[in-house]
């Protein structure tokens, strides 16, 4: 009888969504080199982001919440309402007032970054990401 081997791949597609060329700059370098890292896109807006979710159909995105258009909290809600994806969503904002973060946590949100001091958290949040992907995908 042969063993049948299944492989699970962690490498994640992430996609960064965020007006400021600096933090995608930011983020972008903190990501090189990780080895849980597949592939990375960019968008620079709510729109251009919808186009990459549909297409991509990444398992991380980074998302700020000040978008011109539509903003990242619409944003959340929307990807938090398609069945066909579930992908980790990291808030990115400079706006960290308590409310605000409750109503992103509650709209769907799995994390929630202060851009002036938390990006130290993005390696750990790549790390439980893959894990939680390998962990989805294993048979029972």
């Amino acid at each position: 009888m042969m063993a049948l081997s299944i492989m699970v791949d962690s490498a994640l597609k992430i996609l960064l969504v965020d007006d400021s060329e600096f933090i995608l700059q930011r983020i972008q370098h903190l990501l090189e080199g990780m080895k849980q890292v597949k592939e990375v896109r960019t968008a620079t807006s709510a729109e251009e982001a919808d186009e990459w979710i549909d297409s991509f159909n990444p398992s991380l995105i980074f998302l700020d919440i000040n978008l011109p258009g539509k903003n990242g909290l619409q944003m959340l809600k929307e990807i938090r309402s398609k069945t066909t994806i579930d992908p980790t969503i990291v808030i990115l904002t400079n706006n960290t007032l308590s409310g605000y973060r409750t109503e992103c946590m509650q709209a769907g949100a799995d994390y929630f970054l202060d851009k002036a001091k938390d990006f130290s958290s993005i390696p750990d949040i790549i790390q439980q990401t893959s894990e939680k992907l390998v962990s989805n995908s294993r048979f029972n």
